[in-house]
């Protein structure tokens, strides 16, 4: 099988003759180059000889060409991080309008993204590149700051629900040039559908009918989709993973390793394909790579070999040593016949 063939058979719940592997680190050092950052990320792809490629644009990417004042450290997993915040007043709130995504920083990831294609062309490769995307919800988060979004919840709905209307109308605008590159598909990412920040009330409001604004406007067009239910503690009972597994989509990724629920627990809710079973937080760039073999092994007895691919939680840390990495593609092929 080639490795289109192999991961459109995991999302079909077909046989597969390996289960599919997938591996993303940040590349910290050069995501402010998009050049270099796809340059890099398939020299990864090539090495660890993946099945597909999740695209890694720097976390910040949806809120710069706004105005947001960044601090790019451009160091191995030192992210960029916001210096100055964007909205002060209730009159700032117009400064969120629909961005013209081929231009800016936008732009640079629809570059990235249009590099990573041709290299793939050119070393005629045949691997799926899904591009990431943030929820509306989380960019606007991005954009203020965890208490000042909540705030302005508070004082002024009817702005919020402007500026969300604005970042929906970019983020589809950005889906819809990927489209035309040639994606395969997106990694639809929440970060705030999780009860450390909202209710269910509010999501509600706030969060779900964007996100599905935005899943809507490839849901149809695209064929490897994945909805990332993101996480920040331990506690499973924080994240609304029931919401976003029955969201749009062929594929479900998030913390199965070390927030839940597990691989075997997710398939009484969701039909989609799992993406995981690989602890991203503090094991797998810690661990040695013999061990990498049983953890491999347990996440395939856990998963089964249909409807299933091999991949994080999320990020990985960028300090992983290349040897678990390449432990993790030979356990994959061992124990996903």
């Amino acid at each position: 099988m080639t490795k289109t063939e192999r991961v459109k058979a995991a999302v079909n719940f077909q046989e597969v003759d390996r289960i599919p592997l997938g591996l993303w680190p940040h590349h910290t050092d050069v995501d402010q180059d998009y050049v270099k950052l796809a340059d890099k990320q398939f020299a990864f792809y090539r090495e660890t000889d993946i099945d597909f490629v999740k695209l890694m644009p720097f976390g910040l990417y949806t809120v710069e060409d706004y105005g947001c004042k960044i601090e790019k450290i451009c160091q191995p997993d030192q992210w960029p991080r916001i210096v100055e915040a964007f909205i002060e007043t209730p009159e700032d709130w117009e400064k969120i309008v629909p961005l013209d995504v081929t231009k800016g920083t936008y732009g640079n990831q629809l570059k990235y993204a249009e590099r990573m294609l041709q290299l793939m062309k050119e070393h005629q490769d045949e691997a799926p590149v899904i591009h990431t995307i943030f929820s509306p919800i989380t960019t606007l988060y991005k954009l203020l700051g965890e208490k000042k979004l909540f705030e302005e919840i508070e004082a002024h709905p009817t702005l919020v629900h402007r500026a969300l209307e604005q970042v929906t109308e970019t983020t589809i605008a950005f889906v819809n040039e990927n489209i035309k590159l040639g994606v395969s598909g997106f990694f639809f990412a929440s970060q705030l559908a999780n009860y450390r920040f909202m209710t269910d009330e509010m999501y509600d409001v706030f969060g779900e009918q964007y996100d599905l604004k935005v899943i809507g406007a490839y849901a149809d067009r695209t064929w490897f989709n994945v909805i990332h239910v993101h996480s920040f503690t331990q506690e499973k009972e924080k994240s609304m993973f029931e919401r976003l597994a029955n969201y749009p989509g062929t594929c479900l990724n998030w913390h199965d390793r070390w927030v839940g629920p597990s691989l075997a627990e997710a398939r009484k809710y969701t039909d989609k394909c799992l993406i995981g079973g690989i602890n991203e937080e503090q094991y797998f760039n810690k661990t040695s790579y013999q061990n990498v073999y049983g953890h491999i092994r347990e996440a395939v007895e856990m998963a089964g070999r249909t409807g299933f691919m091999l991949g994080p939680g999320c990020t990985i840390y960028e300090d992983t040593p290349l040897e678990n990495y390449l432990a993790a593609r030979i356990a994959a092929t061992k124990y996903g016949k």
